[in-house]
């Protein structure tokens, strides 16, 4: 019954049932048992398969456009690296491998990013040095600890002008870890460059 509450509310072109349907007919040609199962709670794993039937479920429900799913993009550009695409067309396309940190590493990228970055104001002994209090959503983060930077050039072959970013991971005082960013490099592109907050960190 679900399966025929799916098909008849997704046509675009809803059917008038008048005083109601006489029958509805469900033909089987073939089946086969299907015996339960369920996944371990920790070191269980799920099948393309699974995963395919469970988008072609959502697809049919919510409707072909709605439902998304990542794919990873060649870009160096943080906000870039990733494509919105219907889950049903990218389901079992080969695509190039989501970066993976090594092992005992923490990510290089946040699983939280903000679009677009959410500008912060920040403390640094000195104008191109690293950050050590930025104030965000009118709260204060003393920074405990920070790496970086890491400088992300602008994509110069698609346009002449463009600012750097001198990203850095920061961890405050209550073991909070966040993803910011100098946008330009003071003296050479801004004289006062501002701070971004672009994500957060698990």
């Amino acid at each position: 019954m679900r399966l025929f509450r799916e098909r008849l509310d997704s046509l675009s072109d809803p059917l008038d049932p008048g005083f109601g349907f006489d029958m509805i007919r469900l033909s089987v040609p073939r089946s086969e048992g299907l015996a339960p199962a369920q996944l371990k709670l920790e070191g269980g794993s799920v099948s393309e398969a699974e995963v395919a039937a469970l988008v072609d479920r959502l697809s049919t429900r919510l409707g072909r456009a709605r439902l998304k799913r990542f794919r990873p993009r060649d870009s160096h550009i943080p906000e870039q690296t990733q494509l919105a695409l219907p889950a049903a067309d990218a389901a079992g396309k080969p695509s190039s491998q989501w970066p993976v940190s090594p092992p005992g590493e923490p990510p290089m990228r946040p699983l939280h990013m903000f679009e677009p970055p959410q500008q912060i104001e920040v403390l640094a002994e000195v104008p191109d040095g690293p950050p050590h209090r930025f104030r965000w959503r009118r709260t204060f983060h003393e920074i405990r600890r920070f790496e970086g930077p890491e400088r992300i050039a602008h994509e110069w072959w698609r346009q002449e002008e463009g600012l750097t970013r001198d990203y850095y991971r920061v961890e405050d005082a209550h073991g909070r870890r966040y993803w910011i960013f100098r946008h330009g490099l003071y003296g050479s592109e801004a004289m006062n460059p501002l701070w971004y907050l672009h994500g957060v960190f698990a």
